[in-house]
């Protein structure tokens, strides 16, 4: 009976891509930790490389900038914070205070570092790089995936017009809370100024879409 060989030394397609997951594990871990104990600007690469046991050239292999880095660890962060926030979501409650909650999450996950999400800010905000673009592509469609099924919800409810392009609006409301994060870390508001003003705000993008907005025949 014919048996399947392989050469010696290979390794299974499986095995590299678990090799590879778990570097990736070890530096997205090393990278934060030396964020939160030296702060960004103080962190150099090599640190970030020594802790997570592997040479900077591999590092490199990774991600080609310490503020690659800093993007790579935040869209995972960020995912699991936003995921988080839409599970935990009330689905009673009404489609603005979904949001608020949703929003308060991310609003809570950069308080705990404000310099460092300044930092942030800045990189995600004008992108450079394909693997820097690609982190932020990936944050973002999980983002607006879940908001986009809050106003599908909300549609089904009725709180919603039917004719409103979910992934359109989930844009829309996601503007309206970045615009004031940027206003927020960038020292214009305060944290209370920021949440009631947005809230305000999006009240006024829900009043165009509520259901009850629908112009009747007279």
């Amino acid at each position: 009976m014919a048996t399947r060989t392989r050469k010696a030394g290979a390794t299974p397609a499986g095995r590299r891509e678990q090799n590879k997951q778990e570097k990736l594990a070890r530096i997205a871990a090393a990278a934060k930790a030396l964020f939160a104990a030296k702060g960004f600007a103080q962190t150099t690469t090599q640190e970030i490389a020594e802790r997570a046991e592997i040479g900077a050239g591999t590092l490199f292999l990774y991600a080609k900038s310490k503020e690659d880095l800093l993007v790579m660890v935040f869209k995972d962060e960020m995912i699991e914070t936003s995921r988080a926030g839409f599970e935990r979501v009330d689905a009673s409650a009404p489609f603005l205070d979904q949001l608020m909650y949703v929003f308060g999450a991310m609003i809570a996950y950069h308080e705990r570092d404000l310099g460092l999400a300044r930092v942030l800010i800045r990189e995600v905000t004008i992108p450079t790089g394909s693997e820097r673009k690609h982190h932020i592509a990936v944050l973002m469609r999980a983002i607006y995936s879940g908001i986009g099924d809050l106003i599908r919800a909300a549609q089904r409810d009725g709180a919603l017009r039917p004719d409103v392009d979910p992934e359109s609006a989930a844009q829309n409301l996601f503007a309206v809370y970045y615009f004031g994060l940027i206003a927020w870390l960038g020292g214009n508001v305060t944290r209370p100024e920021f949440k009631r003003c947005l809230r305000a705000s999006l009240s006024q993008v829900i009043g165009g879409i509520a259901a009850q907005s629908v112009r009747r025949p007279a």
